[in-house]
């Protein structure tokens, strides 16, 4: 497996980080995930606009946000890969020692990884997700990738004696979003999600726009509202969106089977419009 770390493709095993790293150290940096289809990334100028927001919002520099398809396509080349997901992450930097306050003109780590995923037709259906409903305890940033998840990864871990994959956080009794995905509901032929824009925020999903441009195509009515956790229960269906899993369909909440325990039609409709959407994204690419 090769990687890229700070400007170099290299075997992994040669791949070495500094345990004075800020990222090993505090948590000290920001991510992104792009899914590539036929070596096209799905919503890259999204991502591009979200990795320099991230960047601008931690005051982390060193790194153009512009460079990382170039980045990408080196490593997919490498790795000999065309469908696939790109993992990268960039910590604030290694200093000379461990203090919270970082030191002036520290340069960042740079690393990325890809792992190979499913081709483009097989998104021909929404992929089912067991999902379970935990509090939003979470710090007040999240539409920054913030490399800290363990506000994300304890109520993931909080959900599995409903054995669910995937958990829907609320927050004053209203859903936020999921731990790693942005969600959706849909009640008759209205397509649901919460605003991005809160106080505090959420995540700036590329999947979620995606999703919602495919359901306007459709002819669904699409609303961007505060969602009450009440409404979940009573929801034709329920759907979390993200790079890697690009959009499923819940079949399971909080232990109980949920829309007769296979995604719904519209979900399903849905997937079929985003993966229609990069197919043409694909035919117009040289």
């Amino acid at each position: 497996m090769n990687v890229w770390l700070n400007g170099h493709i290299l075997p992994l095993e040669k791949a070495h980080i500094s345990p004075l790293d800020r990222g090993f150290l505090f948590g000290d940096g920001i991510y992104e995930v792009v899914r590539f289809f036929d070596r096209t990334g799905m919503a890259m100028d999204a991502h591009i606009q979200r990795l320099e927001r991230s960047l601008q919002l931690t005051h982390i520099k060193g790194f153009n946000a512009r460079e990382l398809p170039a980045l990408c396509e080196q490593l997919l080349q490498a790795e000999n890969l065309r469908d696939a997901c790109v993992y990268l992450q960039i910590t604030r930097g290694v200093a000379a020692s461990r203090a919270h306050m970082p030191p002036e003109n520290i340069q960042p780590t740079v690393f990325a990884m890809a792992h190979a995923s499913g081709a483009l037709d097989t998104l021909t259906t929404a992929a089912p997700i067991s999902l379970s409903v935990q509090p939003d305890l979470r710090w007040h940033r999240c539409e920054i990738k913030c490399t800290s998840l363990m506000g994300s990864i304890l109520p993931m871990l909080d959900g599995r004696h409903h054995n669910a994959q995937e958990a829907i956080l609320i927050r004053d009794g209203f859903v936020s979003e999921g731990s790693s995905s942005n969600i959706f509901v849909v009640r008759a032929n209205n397509v649901i999600t919460p605003p991005i824009d809160t106080d505090p925020s959420i995540l700036h999903g590329t999947m979620r726009t995606l999703a919602m441009d495919a359901a306007r195509k459709l002819g669904l009515e699409v609303s961007i509202r505060p969602i009450e956790e009440a409404e979940l229960a009573t929801a034709n269906e329920i759907w979390v969106t993200g790079s890697g899993r690009v959009l499923a369909g819940c079949v399971a909440l909080n232990g109980k089977v949920f829309g007769g325990g296979k995604p719904a039609k519209m979900a399903c409709a849905v997937i079929n419009g985003m993966r229609l959407a990069v197919e043409n994204l694909l035919a117009k690419t040289p």
